[in-house]
This record gives structure tokens, sequence and C-alpha cells, in this order.
């Protein structure tokens, strides 16, 4: 197998998978089985996904998922970590102006999500009230001010607060910041050094139980640096095609595994599930190219993800509680693909903002 270096087309249709992942997910996990071993562990979740699987297979994409889709945040962290060092690893950076840049790639589009969130949730949870949008801020204040802030993730019980998935944000303006150094370190020490680091990010979120007092490291870059590494070393190498030994491909099948049953391994599952999904896209790609519909259709998603990313998991409601009334597997795949079209079209919406406020903003400036 060869790792082949990623193009724009390539990473389009990366992300278009991920953010499928990721929106499915966001919809099938709020069921009560089962839950994901996302950022924390517990061998009852497994349990449960196998008991589904096996003696109930019609459940079979609302329990994978359920238990798998978030990984699709994990390609995400990848492209990061990849995009950024095929731009600046022989281009100069200045620190500050790279993290300027960075916030102001996130910032517009992010608030306004917030205010469609507040408009969906004004609506829905208080009956049409002209003023539902303004008590839907006053409950959720400091939720929101800690996510503009991009503090949320250091405090506990405020990283998934007020919207789940926006954790994100928070946390990849982290890696924003650490990206100059980590650039460094790799330049300086290659591939040896980014191993050395991973390594020591997992042994060091093993030792801590996950854990600094109260803050998950989940929701943080450090327990996510391995991804990162592996971003910025295939990034880095500078042959067209690196042959991947099928061992890795084992070792991590087998290493996933076990995290599925021992939280000693559990501490790896973030990064060998990503080498295993990079595996089978690498494989999927040649085929989704030669598909017209499917490769247009995911492009599509992969340029929209970031709001379909943003806006997703405040319009579940009320697709997932009609679901969980069906107790129907059928009507509730029906109902999670109209609850993603209808964040298709909320998502379009945004980004038609969004370049109107910055063609705004331009013109003043």
């Amino acid at each position: 197998m060869y790792w082949k270096l990623l193009d724009k087309v390539d990473s389009s249709l990366y992300k278009g998978i991920a953010i499928f992942m990721i929106v499915t997910h966001n919809f099938m996990h709020l069921f009560p089985q089962p839950r994901e071993n996302e950022f924390s562990f517990s061998l009852t979740r497994t349990l449960d996904f196998i008991h589904l699987i096996s003696n109930s297979p019609e459940t079979s994409f609302r329990v994978t998922s359920s238990f798998l889709g978030h990984f699709g945040v994990q390609i995400f962290v990848f492209l990061s970590a990849y995009g950024l060092t095929k731009k600046y690893l022989s281009t100069k950076m200045s620190c500050w102006p790279f993290i300027g840049q960075r916030l102001f790639k996130i910032y517009p589009a992010f608030v306004l999500a917030i205010l469609a969130w507040l408009i969906v949730d004004g609506w829905i949870k208080t009956g049409g009230e002209p003023l539902g949008p303004i008590k839907i801020l006053y409950w959720g204040i400091d939720g929101v001010l800690l996510k503009l802030a991009l503090l949320s993730n250091f405090i506990p019980g405020q990283a998934l607060n007020p919207i789940g998935p926006w954790w994100f944000i928070p946390f990849i303006f982290q890696f924003y910041v650490a990206f100059p150094l980590l650039l460094s370190y790799f330049v300086q020490w290659k591939g040896y050094g980014l191993a050395i680091l991973s390594v020591s990010s997992i042994l060091l979120t093993a030792l801590l139980g996950g854990k600094i007092g109260d803050v998950n490291l989940y929701f943080t870059i450090i327990g996510h640096l391995p991804e990162f590494c592996l971003g910025v070393y295939l990034a880095g190498r500078d042959k067209n095609n690196i042959k991947v030994s099928p061992f890795v491909i084992i070792f991590a099948f087998i290493m996933f595994i076990l995290g599925n049953f021992y939280e000693l391994f559990w501490y790896a599952n973030h990064i060998s599930f990503l080498v295993l999904l990079l595996a089978l896209f690498c494989y999927l790609t040649p085929l989704i190219k030669a598909n017209y519909i499917f490769r247009n259709t995911l492009l599509f998603l992969g340029v929209l993800s970031m709001e379909l990313f943003l806006v997703n998991a405040f319009l579940r409601e009320p697709f997932i509680d009609w679901a969980m009334e069906s107790n129907s597997e059928l009507i509730t795949i029906v109902l999670c693909v109209i609850s993603f079209l209808t964040s298709i079209i909320v998502a379009l919406a945004l980004k038609k903002s969004e370049k109107l406020l910055m063609r705004k903003l331009f013109k003043k400036v």
C-alpha cells in the first residue's frame, strides 16, 4: 500500500466523508444505546454495540454511526495539520499574523451560527415567542461567552455547552496557536521527534486518566497530538508515494480492537482508528472519483463542511424526538436524512451570509 500526497480534490473528498460521519453520528448517538467511547472509556458501551449489531442487524446503520461516526473528527484534525504543513513548510511564517488569519477564518461563520441557533431554538423551545432568542441567549450566556473567548474547553462542564459539537472551535484554535511550534519541531527533529511527541502524549494522557483535575484532556490538543503529528509528518515527506507496511495497518487494527475492551489501550484509539480510516480512504478514493454522483456529492459536502459542522446539532429537533417515538429503524434513517437536508439548507444560507458579511467588511476597510 502507498500513501499518495493529497491534492485539493482529495482533501475535499475526505472532508465530505468526514462530515457525513459526524452529522449522522450527532443524530444517532442521542439514542440511549449504544453511546460512543469518544471522550472517555466504558466497556459497557462496547458491549452494547456488539450486542445490538449481533442481535438486531437491522439497527446496523444507526448503531455504527453512533459508536464510530465521531471519528470523522480525527479526519478534520489530520487535514488541519496536513494542509497547514503543506502551506507553511517552505514558506516563512509570521506567528501573530498567522493566528490572526486563523481567527478571522473561524469567527464570522461561528458568530453567524450562534445567531442561527438563537433564532431556531428561540422559536422551537419558547413556542414562537418574539423574545424567544433573547431568552435562549440569557439562559446560555455563560456558554456562549466562553465559546467566543475560546476558553470553554478549560472550564469543567463547559466544553459541550451550549451546543455539543462546538467544543471543536476552541480546540482547533488551540492547535493554530501551537502549530508554529509543532512545525518548527518537525523541521528540527523530523519524524522521530513527532513519534516521540505522539507516544509521550498517549502515555501522559493514560497516566493522568485522561484528565487534569476536572478538565478532560480529549477536549484539548494534548489528547489529540498524535493525529496532528501524523498530519504534519505525512505532509512533510517529500516523496509523492510513501510505502506503508501492512504491519502498520494490522497493528492499528489490533490496537483499536484492544482499545474497545481495555482502557489502557483506549488511549491510543483515536490515532489507531485514524490510521485505519486513512487506509480505507486511500482505497476508496479512486472508486469515488470514478463515480460522478458520489464524487460530486462528497465534494459538495466537503466544501460546506465547516458550516454543516456548526449548524447540524441544533437542527436535530424535532426530528430526533420523532425518531425516538417511532421505534422504527427505517423511519429513524428517513428522519436523519431529512435532518441532514435541513442542515444543508441552513449551512448554505450561513455560507452565503458569511460571504455577504465579508464583502461588506472589506468594502468598509
